[in-house]
């Protein structure tokens, strides 16, 4: 798909939109915890792609430039928006007005139980340094190797394993703070 982009076929393109959007929504959305921001970056990514696509050297390292464009998408996005993000923040825990539980079946408890937790780690991970948070979403949610992440992040191999382990750690103390318990 990539090289027959490079040659001119513009439908090519196309296939490669459907063939990455999700992965670069995935990332979007996981660094930035919004929905509408992450379809921003979205159509922004692809936009560079297809602007710049023609100085892409090497179409085998597409995935690594297009994880790179897309993270510094996501960090104008986060200094756009400079969000004001507290760890100490009530989570919503599923009651109604007068801190009643509204759902009963264990069912619906043991799922607001993951959605609370999702919301916790969310919120743990948006507590990082911009490297350290990177490192973790590239690793965790879309499977890169440490190979991988150093590439994309620019960075020796080293520095890709430390981000990853005080990224870890940061997200364990941000957890530690808000009340989490496994």
């Amino acid at each position: 798909m990539i090289r027959r982009f490079l040659e001119g076929e513009e439908q090519a393109f196309t296939e490669i939109v459907r063939h990455w959007e999700t992965k670069v929504f995935s990332l979007a959305w996981r660094y930035l915890g919004n929905r509408e921001d992450a379809q921003d970056v979205v159509q922004e990514t692809f936009l560079s792609v297809y602007k710049s696509a023609r100085n892409l050297r090497d179409p085998d390292s597409f995935p690594t430039w297009l994880y790179r464009i897309t993270l510094n998408h996501c960090r104008t996005s986060w200094r756009r928006r400079s969000p004001e993000l507290s760890l100490e923040e009530p989570v919503p825990c599923g009651v109604d007005g007068e801190g009643e539980v509204t759902r009963t079946a264990a069912v619906a408890s043991r799922q607001q139980d993951v959605l609370e937790a999702r919301d916790m780690i969310r919120r743990a991970l948006m507590g990082l340094s911009d490297e350290h948070r990177s490192a973790i979403l590239l690793k965790e949610y879309l499977g890169l190797s440490l190979e991988e992440i150093a590439r994309v992040m620019e960075c020796p191999l080293s520095t890709a394993k430390s981000r990853l382990y005080h990224g870890l750690k940061g997200v364990q103390r941000n957890l530690a703070r808000i009340g989490f318990r496994p």
